[in-house]
This record gives C-alpha cells, structure tokens and sequence, in this order.
C-alpha cells in the first residue's frame, strides 16, 4: 500500500520502545520530522534507516510527539477503520463487564488504540474527555460511530458531555473545554 503520509523518524531506542509496544514516541525520541508535518496529522513514524514501525498523531507542541494508532502499515484510516476501533472497544467492555455495561468506561484511550481519548458511559449519558490534537479532531466522528455501534445495540444515548478540561490539554497546545 502506498504512504502518502509526512515521515518521522526516530533513535533506535524509540524504535525498542514501539517494538515492544511502547504506544508514544517522545521528542527527544525524534531524529527528523518531515517539514510537512503539521500539528494533529497522521504521520508515518520510521527507524532511522526507513523501516516503518507506525503510524500516529504528530504534535510538535507536545512532548509526546506522535501518539502510535496503527502497527498495522495496510491501514487505511477512514470512516471503516474508526468503526473497527470503536466496534472493538465496546465489544471487549461488554465481555470483561457483563452485566455492569450499563455504567463503564467504553473507550480507555491507548488501550483501545484511540490514543488521548476517554469516553465513560452513564445509563443512556456519554462522558467525552480528549486529551491529545489528532484525536481531538476526530471525536465528532468516533461520537457519532459509538452512538450508532450502541444503538444497534439497544442502548440509545441521550446525551454526551465534554470534560475536556484537564491542564494538559495546554501542554498540548489545546484550550481546555467543558
């Protein structure tokens, strides 16, 4: 498959890291970012001799500078790929909580490989936190997909809130919402 993504590569211990699972890569972790590279945009990340090892969110601002979404280089990240993670999440919750889906947490941030992001269930009320740019731009749409995932579910959602309101959001780059 074909990368039209900016490149980012990185020391040979962020390489070990991501390997073994490591989900960011830190600045000073970086060796070169391509000049395209703009703040809350997917990146390709490399190891200094150009083997891929991911793919994230880039942010300058930060000192996480790309949040790893995908190991997988035959990703494509659109409407479907959002819908597989979303469909994951809530799948895994409702088998490690059972009968307790009703109040849980759906979406854990790198756990759900949705970096930066938490969504806490209430009954019927969604609970929004985004903490990092590049998820912070897709939340509308990974929204509406668990809306859409629960409510093929049964489970109508009559609201969601946004407490995007944590400090680090400024260290981010980002205004803190609520």
């Amino acid at each position: 498959m074909e990368r039209n993504y900016p490149n980012i590569s990185v020391t040979d211990k962020a390489a070990r890291s991501l390997r073994s699972g490591h989900p960011w890569v830190y600045a000073d972790e970086v060796l070169h970012a391509d000049a395209a590279c703009e703040n809350g945009q997917l990146v390709d990340v490399t190891t200094r001799s150009g083997h891929w090892l991911g793919a994230g969110f880039y942010n300058s601002a930060s000192k996480i500078r790309v949040r790893v979404l995908s190991r997988n280089a035959n990703d494509r990240f659109d409407e479907a790929f959002w819908a597989r993670r979303v469909q994951y999440a809530i799948d895994y919750r409702r088998t490690v909580m059972g009968a307790d889906f009703d109040n849980c947490r759906l979406i854990f941030g790198e756990a759900d490989f949705l970096p930066g992001l938490v969504v806490d269930k209430f009954s019927d009320v969604l609970v929004v936190q985004s903490l990092a740019l590049g998820i912070d731009k897709m939340k509308m749409t990974i929204i509406r997909l668990l809306e859409e995932v629960l409510a093929a579910d049964g489970v109508k959602i009559r609201g969601v809130f946004e407490r995007s309101d944590a400090k680090v959001r400024e260290q981010e780059g980002m205004e803190r919402v609520k």
